[in-house]
């Protein structure tokens, strides 16, 4: 391939002034609505990634920006390219990351001066595209943030690198992307269309887990061995807040993705395989707890300004225990028990209550529409199947109450809306099937929130002690967590007010 210095001359960035740096950062500001900034991960999935940069790599300026300004570039057919100038950074390399941010950081500075000027959106947006699994789009988003640059004027998009890829898939791109080695066409047809997106929001979250004072930890499965997470300070954490835009999960499917982690490799087709093959172990073999065993209470409340002074989901209070005020439901949208919390301290109560029925395996939190490399569409596929019922001594409150819950059942899932849905499986099988069946998932909730979940007191951490495997997954991570106490999961408005500017595909 024919290496391209910026020499070109029609090209703008052609200078005989050794200030390249800086005049190449200035034909990239004053085209700004034809940048596409991509940060790209090689070592994701099948390592396309490597093929990306390796063809960027082609197109070097003098001070190694990778820029590719296809206004100036033809096709292998000869035909125009569109006009639009991507600039390729590695996220391995902490220099290029580094670079890469603050070219971004000078993007956004540039894009207040347009607005300040009433420049239409495309002068006032400036487009960051984030190759790699689902992982990697929040922790590349955080780094932005801590370099000083105001996400608000970003447009996020997906490049699917990973093996899951379920937030491009969402956003109506394809969970994975065909690319050849020096394949400059193959490069152009896949970012173009994110130089082609529409721009749309998505609603980002914050989950805050607290543990155990003394005895809590979280442990990530490294292919050396069992690590708890450490703070600053080299301290085992107790309390772990983390943003999520996917999902995060407790239970069977986490178990499979933290046996998996360490067995990871650089095919996406042998890491299904992989999945695959732990899902059955854990299916068969090691069975997983179900949720009752280590679920308490839910609280979930319904504020839109992270207050609990909400009416409730119900026309009156549902008290669980009328003799204990602290579990009345004097804020809150709806409460509701694991069954065997309902069966020790409230079965002989006479007032109403909602408990978790049957043993499911797993319970999700989902913000997006897939799940589990590209399962489309769990909660509307579970049509009204509830996963939840209502305890109480009269027929008609127990289906006056399932009819409002029916109702929130059947609400449509979206990923701008603000609220959450929450979900659970029966089993393992049912789990797994869901990709080809649909419809095997049983809905809890869907709502702003926020969302607390109690955990019932469970034994330190031992490798031979069954009833402390709680593993939870986040965004395509995968933990074990010992001796959990509180989860509360809300809208984040920390970042962007709760909502994230995307690039929106369709295939």
């Amino acid at each position: 391939m024919e290496e391209n210095n910026i020499n070109n001359e029609n090209n703008i960035i052609n200078t005989k002034n050794s200030e390249v740096n800086d005049l190449t950062t200035q034909y990239i500001l004053e085209n700004i609505h034809k940048i596409l900034i991509f940060f790209c991960n090689p070592i994701s999935g099948n390592q396309e990634g490597q093929i990306f940069l390796n063809i960027a790599s082609n197109y070097k300026t003098k001070d190694n920006y990778k820029l590719m300004d296809f206004q100036y570039l033809k096709s292998s057919s000869n035909k125009e390219y569109l006009p639009m100038i991507v600039v390729v950074f590695q996220l391995t390399s902490k220099e290029e990351t580094n670079q890469g941010n603050l070219l971004v950081k000078k993007c956004y500075e540039k894009c207040v001066i347009n607005q300040q000027k009433g420049l239409s959106e495309e002068y006032n947006k400036v487009r960051v595209l984030i190759g790699g699994g689902d992982g990697t789009i929040l922790s590349t988003i955080e780094h932005l943030i801590k370099a000083g640059t105001d996400i608000n004027y970003c447009l996020f998009g997906h490049v699917p690198l990973g093996t899951g890829n379920d937030l491009a898939n969402t956003l109506g791109f394809s969970d994975h992307v065909d690319i050849s080695e020096n394949s400059l066409d193959d490069f152009y047809q896949i970012i173009s269309r994110y130089y082609k997106a529409k721009s749309g929001k998505i609603d980002i979250w914050k989950m805050d887990l607290t543990l155990d004072e003394n005895d809590g930890k979280i442990l990530l499965n490294e292919k050396d061995g069992k690590k708890p997470i450490l703070d600053e300070n080299g301290n085992i954490v107790k309390r772990y807040v983390r943003t999520f835009i996917n999902y995060i999960s407790f239970g069977y499917d986490a178990r499979v993705g933290y046996n998996f982690d360490p067995k990871r490799t650089s095919s996406r087709n042998k890491n299904k395989c992989i999945y695959f093959c732990e899902g059955l172990k854990k299916l068969t073999c090691r069975k997983t707890m179900n949720i009752q065993e280590f679920i308490d209470t839910f609280t979930i409340y319904d504020s839109s300004d992270n207050s609990i002074n909400q009416d409730s989901f119900f026309s009156e209070k549902i008290d669980i225990d009328p003799n204990n005020i602290k579990t009345e439901l004097n804020h809150a949208k709806f409460q509701f028990v694991s069954k065997q919390v309902y069966e020790k301290k409230y079965k002989a109560l006479n007032s109403k209550c909602l408990v978790i029925k049957d043993t499911p395996c797993t319970i999700i939190f989902q913000n997006i529409v897939n799940y589990m490399s590209g399962v489309n569409d769990i909660w509307g596929n579970g049509k009204n199947q509830l996963a939840i019922e209502v305890k109480s001594n009269s027929n008609e409150e127990k289906r006056k109450y399932t009819e409002k819950l029916e109702q929130m059942a059947a609400e449509k899932q979206k990923i701008d809306d603000k609220m959450l849905e929450i979900f659970t499986f029966d089993n393992g099988l049912k789990t797994g099937f869901e990709k080809v069946i649909g419809g095997l998932a049983k809905k809890i909730y869907h709502g702003k929130g926020p969302i607390e979940m109690s955990f019932l007191d469970t034994p330190n951490y031992d490798k031979n002690e069954r009833k402390n495997r709680i593993y939870f997954n986040l965004d395509g991570e995968y933990f074990h967590v010992v001796k959990p106490k509180l989860l509360r999961v809300e809208l984040n408005r920390d970042i962007c007010q709760g909502q994230l500017s995307m690039l929106i595909g369709s295939e």
